[in-house]
C-alpha cells in the first residue's frame, strides 16, 4: 500500500473518530479492502439508546460500542467482508475487539495511539495479524 494511501486512510479514521461523543478517548476505525474503504466506525452508543457515553465518574459505561466493532457491525447488511482487509484505527485494540478482528479474518491493523493495555496488540501478533503503529512521518 502507498504511503500517501496509508496517510489518507489514517486521517479518515481520525475524521470518523470527531464524531465520537466521547469525553474521554474519541476512537475511529476504517476498513479498507481493494485500496478502498468498505466500513467505518465510531465509539458510540447503540443507535436505540443515548445519553452520554461515561457515567458520572468518567468511566466509559459498558453499553458503548467500540470502533472497530461498529466498524465490523456495518458490514453485516453489506456485500462485503472484512476477510483480507486493513484496519485503520485511531488507538490500538482492547482484547475484545482484537478477538473479533481475528475472527473477521482482518489481516492488517494499523494504530496510532496506544491504548493502555497491550493485550489486544499482543492477541492479534499471537494470531498472525501484521501490526503496524503509524507514525507521521511516514
Amino acid at each position: 500500500m502507498k504511503v500517501k494511501h496509508i496517510k489518507a486512510y489514517m486521517e479518515a479514521a481520525e475524521a470518523f473518530a470527531k464524531c465520537s461523543d466521547s469525553t474521554r478517548s474519541k476512537v475511529g476505525a476504517v476498513l479498507v479492502k481493494r485500496n478502498r474503504i468498505i466500513s467505518c466506525g465510531y465509539n458510540a452508543l447503540p443507535e436505540h439508546l443515548n445519553g452520554p457515553l461515561e457515567d458520572e465518574t468518567g468511566v466509559t459505561k459498558a453499553e458503548v460500542r467500540h470502533a472497530e466493532e461498529n466498524a465490523l457491525r456495518a458490514l453485516i447488511r453489506s456485500p462485503e467482508s472484512a476477510q483480507g482487509a486493513t484496519l485503520f484505527v485511531t488507538h490500538s485494540c482492547c482484547k475484545n475487539c482484537a478477538i473479533s478482528v481475528v475472527e473477521a479474518g482482518i489481516k492488517v491493523v494499523y494504530y496510532k495511539h496506544e491504548y493502555r493495555l497491550d493485550e489486544g496488540l499482543r492477541h492479534l501478533r499471537e494470531n498472525d495479524v501484521l501490526v503496524i503503529k503509524y507514525e507521521e512521518d511516514q
